[in-house]
């Protein structure tokens, strides 16, 4: 054991695996790996190892060859509650469907769920079109894991069981979460070592009542965190936890006094052997950087009161995540600190423990129910409050260390000075977008929709929103909402906008102005542009949800920075005849948005402007044969044409006919589709696509 010990505490040791695991880690990273499918089978056999309903959507892991994702939509209610009764974890299964590679992402900056999936090997997802169940599970365990999760209540209070418990936020509500990031508190919603701590502690505290030794409690303890490990959706914030707590322990019981600084090395590079991926999770990354600098700040700190301690761990918390959620989200609520010094013990030591207590004693339910009300209340109330949000565009990354690096001398050696650099810089970050202004198109990747942003002079109009038709359904199929708004929001503040001076919505239809609310709730919308006809029920919300918005009427003419606008369609009855019609000019550059203007509408302006010559050309109608007539496309002549049309869109946009006449025309077509999002920079007489 004395050598032991002395091999222990030789410090390089700990450097050596640590730069072994690197090495390992970036060599693990850069390998192209590839499916062991070909990608045209369309039955797969394997065996569940998770599931997860949303309405009447059916989402299984299933353990094949390879990790596949398949979905699955149920006809009939009877048809969900049988699957639900009779499908369950390590069931080996048959599914007839269709496999499909997983879409890249298609904007700058936006969350790639094709790398992710690449990240945990998953290289196809499936559309299933019948599950046959072959073989039931035998495994107790599994069967024991597959109670517990079948058996949390469908409601509010199963919700958060979920989320706590089992780490799973499938169903929880999107909207919410999207609060919790306003204020800075969702990652108080994720698995993590502060409810391994409390675990740790609970179960510390029961064994101590019967005398038991160190190793033994350790054992114990160990035992039920595998249980539970083997229970809950394994993440890499909780494989983090695990590992630091185990480490820490193993120390304290053997009595190794191994430094720290060398406990953190050594636990870090354990979990780059076991997954260097973790490496790209956002809530390793959160919480590996706020546990580290805890561990090492607090040690050096001296013993104060709980209310100063409590502030400590706050402040330190803000600033050593603020360089990842400025990198991820381009924003920080410089509020949650505060809100946090009420937040964390309120969910800690209120709402964390009943959800787990209200697993084993339901009839506690309501108690929940009432901390619950007030929690949401409270978020609800300050989330609608935008004091103390402040937006950071996306900087080269070589920035955000040189955050770390300020941060943590400022923390090492406590000089005000550091921290006025530190202030330095966050403005410098503030302002450089501010100061650095182009002028600019955007073309957003809004699946099938339009959206697209143009900024000038630090002034922004977002001309249509994108958005999904909700069709009436019945309770049992209606499914989490998506807050597609929220990705165009996010751009926006990636790019350091904070404020849209003018939203433009073309016409009524969904896939134009479904979006709008979304986005007024997230970002201040100076005025709301409507076209000239009448209002549906949709535009009607909006206009009532906005501080000032106007109908355009043609020959309407106003400016946006270097850009400058013009109105030339007449007021037709039909929604797509009389969307609004936008002639713009910047520099020596003319622009024509056509958003869903017909052939009808063509004819008009062909006879009442002179158009030609365009340098680019919004197709109408996301390049329909109802737009973009022979005489039109020929009399325009664009140089550049933008058709923003969905993946594999039931429509079949943009049609044959349409990209045949831009290409006789020796038009250059950037379709959404292929290109991903599209950006002119004039300033610069720049283009650059996602693709």
């Amino acid at each position: 054991m004395i050598t032991l010990r002395k091999i222990l505490l030789f410090k390089y040791l700990y450097i050596t695996i640590f730069l072994i695991s690197l090495l390992y880690l970036f060599i693990t990273i850069n390998i192209d790996y590839t499916s062991k499918y070909e990608g045209s089978e369309t039955t797969i056999i394997g065996e569940v190892s998770n599931l997860s309903y949303d309405g009447n959507k059916l989402t299984i892991t299933l353990n094949a060859k390879e990790k596949i994702i398949a979905t699955y939509y149920f006809d009939t209610k009877e048809h969900l509650n049988n699957t639900k009764n009779t499908l369950l974890l390590g069931d080996t299964i048959k599914l007839e469907g269709e496999l499909k590679e997983p879409i890249s992402s298609n904007n700058f900056y936006s969350f790639s769920y094709h790398s992710y999936l690449k990240n945990i090997k998953v290289f196809y997802l499936m559309d299933v079109s019948n599950i046959e169940l072959l073989k039931n599970n035998s495994n107790i365990l599994l069967s024991l894991k597959s109670f517990i999760r079948t058996n949390i209540s469908n409601d509010k209070v199963g919700e958060y069981i979920n989320i706590f418990f089992l780490g799973n936020d499938n169903n929880f509500d999107n909207e919410l979460i999207s609060k919790f990031q306003k204020l800075g508190i969702s990652h108080l919603f994720a698995l993590s070592g502060t409810q391994i701590s409390f675990l740790i502690i609970i179960l510390t505290f029961i064994l101590k009542k019967f005398n038991l030794n160190d190793k033994i409690r350790f054992s114990i303890i160990f035992f039920v965190l595998s249980f539970y490990y083997f229970i809950i959706e394994s993440c890499a914030a909780i494989d983090r936890a695990l590992v630091f707590n185990l480490i820490f322990a193993l120390n304290n019981i053997f009595n190794f006094n191994i430094k720290p600084s060398f406990l953190i090395i050594l636990s870090l590079s354990i979990l780059f052997f076991v997954n260097p991926f973790y490496i790209y999770d956002i809530g390793f990354q959160y919480s590996t950087i706020i546990s580290v600098t805890l561990i090492l700040y607090m040690s050096r700190c001296e013993k104060t009161s709980k209310i100063r301690e409590l502030l400590k761990i706050s402040w330190v918390s803000f600033l050593v995540s603020l360089p990842i959620s400025l990198y991820h989200f381009s924003y920080i609520n410089i509020l949650s600190v505060i809100y946090n010094l009420f937040y964390v013990p309120f969910i800690n030591i209120i709402i964390f423990p009943l959800s787990m207590i209200c697993l084993v004693l339901p009839f506690l339910k309501d108690v929940l129910e009432i901390f619950i009300y007030i929690f949401e209340g409270s978020v609800n109330i300050l989330s609608n409050i935008r004091i103390g949000t402040v937006v950071l565009a996306r900087i080269p990354l070589i920035f955000y260390f040189l955050y770390y690096l300020v941060i943590f001398l400022y923390l090492y050696f406590k000089k005000k000075l550091i921290f006025v650099i530190f202030l330095a810089l966050i403005t410098f970050h503030y302002l450089t977008p501010k100061i650095f202004c182009s002028d600019r198109l955007y073309m957003i990747d809004v699946g099938q929709g339009d959206s697209f942003l143009l900024v000038s002079k630090n002034k922004t109009m977002l001309i249509d929103t994108g958005g999904v038709m909700e069709y009436s359904t019945e309770e049992w199929e209606k499914r989490n909402k998506s807050n597609r708004g929220r990705y165009i929001v996010t751009f926006l503040y990636q790019l350091g906008i904070e404020k849209l001076d003018y939203l433009l919505l073309t016409h009524g239809d969904y896939d134009h102005c479904g979006e709008a609310l979304n986005i007024m709730r997230e970002i201040e919308v100076g005025n709301i542009l409507f076209n000239s006809n009448k209002l549906n029920y949709l535009e009607k919300e909006i206009a009532n949800n906005s501080k000032k918005y106007y109908k355009l009427t043609e020959g309407t003419s106003f400016t946006l920075g270097n850009f400058n606008f013009l109105v030339i369609n007449n007021s037709f009855d039909d929604e797509n005849d009389g969307s609004t019609v936008i002639y713009t000019t910047i520099y020596d550059n003319k622009i024509l948005f056509m958003g869903d203007a017909s052939i009808k509408s063509e004819e008009y302006i062909l006879d009442n402007y002179d158009i030609r010559d365009i340098t680019i050309l919004k197709v109408g109608h996301h390049g329909s044969r109802t737009s973009s007539s022979e005489r039109f496309i020929n009399c325009v002549n664009p140089t550049y044409a933008l058709i923003s049309a969905g993946i594999d869109n039931r429509f079949n946009h943009p049609h044959r006919e349409v990209i045949e006449r831009l290409n006789t025309n020796n038009t250059i077509i950037y379709d959404v589709r292929e290109k991903g999002m599209t950006m002119f920079d004039f300033s610069n007489n720049t283009i650059k696509t996602k693709k």
